[in-house]
């Protein structure tokens, strides 16, 4: 252990290198990712840098998420020839200073929380990793790499090649089969439509509702302008429709139900007021909704809201097209000030429908707003008054992938789907081996790989994510094949 942690060896600082250069990455991803959409300057920020708190389940992730860093800056100093004592020092100064420079941009960060108490948990966790595992680690990764080169060399590039081109195929089969998740053609046939509460009454909303539409198609902006009103919005061919600023209300489209009126909502020409046990519910299932919507894979819901307490802390179903509280095709619900959408496809979990779509600052005040949120078996639109929302969410393979572990939260849409095609092009790298008889051929499934990775989901519907996975997995092939190469060329 002393021979690796004493003496100047250039394989150190290779092995360094090549571990700092992801460690670095995946630190900036998990630190400076956003939380929410929220205001992302504090209004002290300095105040909060300097006594901001973290609790011990957070002093313990920042101490370990700096472990790795640790031993790649050890592994580097300790190939220039530097001691024991001077690698830790330089450990924990290079720590520090990445981890303030970190805390810093956390201010700018929509719901991060900077402290200074964190750049101490991480600059520790880096010298623990660089005192403790740096020359535990040393000569395991040695062997480890001398064995796998070894075999690498016995191996013919054309075995290689083959072995990346039945990877991209079983990966673009899997990007087409997670991507047709996203679709909705999973709704219940025996769902009813209820306005102002669920079917039970339950979590019910204080407001009045103008006038709601539900279509088979996805709109864009100049549809969701020509929907302002209610003449408009029945003109345009709804599944279903109700206008509210009649009494009785007015009804519309091939598969409209009547409603019941539970308890005593409030009818005047602004249109119905509910709330406070009283809500409107339809007298059976909308037969017919669930399999248009699926055959179009698309739809759009329109409604005019005017809610009675804007600062309303309590979550409240306006529009539910579902059964009791947690069971939805899909909902919207005023939470305070921001409109919570939750909407059911193959892959979202049972229980809340998650992952929620949360838009901020919908609901200024108590004035009536025409809401429409659109979905194309992609992207998730919202429009308020005919404008475009300024949060979209674009569903891709990735979070239906991680979703079947662990809940997706709004700000993890659209992540989840460029690591998954940062996942599927690493083996690609492999490409950078000495493997025996190698050609300039064996480049081409490693630089056309990644953009089979990248647009197989578009064959199933449009995904403006791509590009992003498209450029993520270039990147990916191209810096981590340079690596590998330059980290056993001394052996090759």
């Amino acid at each position: 252990m002393s021979r690796w942690c004493d003496a100047r060896d250039p394989r150190l600082v290779r092995y360094g290198v090549a571990l700092l250069l992801p460690v670095l990455v995946g630190i900036f991803s998990l630190t400076l990712y956003p939380f929410d959409f929220s205001d992302p300057w504090p209004p002290q920020p300095w105040y909060v840098l300097g006594f901001g708190f973290s609790h011990g389940v957070d002093m313990l992730q920042n101490v370990i998420l700096f472990v790795p860093l640790g031993v790649a800056l050890s592994w580097v100093l300790a190939g220039f020839g530097m001691g024991r004592r001077g690698q830790i020092g330089g450990v924990f100064i290079v720590a520090a200073v990445v981890a303030f420079g970190i805390e810093c941009a956390q201010l700018l960060v929509p719901g991060r929380t900077a402290a200074l108490l964190d750049v101490l948990a991480n600059a520790g966790g880096a010298a623990l990793g660089g005192w403790v595992l740096a020359p535990l680690a040393m000569p395991v990764v040695d062997q480890i790499t001398r064995t796998g080169l070894s075999i690498v060399q016995r191996v013919p590039a054309i075995v290689a090649v083959g072995g990346m081109v039945v990877w991209l195929v079983s990966a673009g089969w899997a990007q087409l089969h997670w991507q047709r998740a996203t679709l909705p053609v999973n709704w219940s046939e025996r769902y009813t439509f209820q306005i102002g509460a669920a079917s039970d009454g339950r979590r019910f909303w204080p407001g009045y509702v103008g006038f709601v539409a539900l279509y088979d198609r996805a709109f864009d902006q100049a549809d969701a302008q020509a929907v302002l009103t209610p003449d408009n919005a029945f003109a345009r061919a709804p599944l279903l429709a109700y206008d509210f600023t009649h009494y009785p209300p007015v009804q519309a489209g091939p598969l409209v139900r009547p409603l019941v009126v539970q308890g005593k909502p409030t009818f005047t020409t602004e249109g119905v007021g509910v709330g406070y046990q009283r809500w409107l519910a339809s007298t059976e299932p909308l037969s017919g909704v669930a399999g248009a919507v699926a055959r179009s894979r698309a739809f759009t819901l329109v409604a005019q809201v005017a809610p009675h307490e804007p600062t309303r802390a309590t979550e409240g179903l306006m529009i539910n097209y579902g059964r009791q509280i947690d069971a939805h095709n899909i909902s919207l619900i005023q939470a305070g000030s921001d409109l919570l959408v939750r909407m059911r496809l193959p892959f979202t979990r049972p229980v809340d429908d998650r992952p929620p779509l949360r838009f901020a600052d919908v609901f200024h005040d108590a004035q009536p707003r025409v809401v429409a949120f659109s979905y194309d078996g992609v992207v998730a639109r919202l429009f308020v008054d005919g404008q475009l929302h300024r949060q979209w969410y674009a569903f891709g393979p990735g979070e239906v992938l991680v979703n079947r572990l662990f809940p997706v939260q709004s700000h993890q849409i659209g992540g989840w789907s460029s690591v998954l095609a940062v996942g599927l092009s690493m083996p690609l790298v492999l490409v950078g081996l000495p493997w025996r008889d190698r050609r300039w051929w064996m480049w081409l499934p490693a630089l056309v790989g990644p953009l089979i990775v990248g647009s197989a989901s578009a064959v199933v519907a449009v995904q403006p994510l791509s590009s992003v996975m498209m450029v993520s997995g270039e990147v990916t092939v191209l810096i981590g094949s340079i690596v590998l190469r330059w980290l056993t060329k001394p052996w090759s």
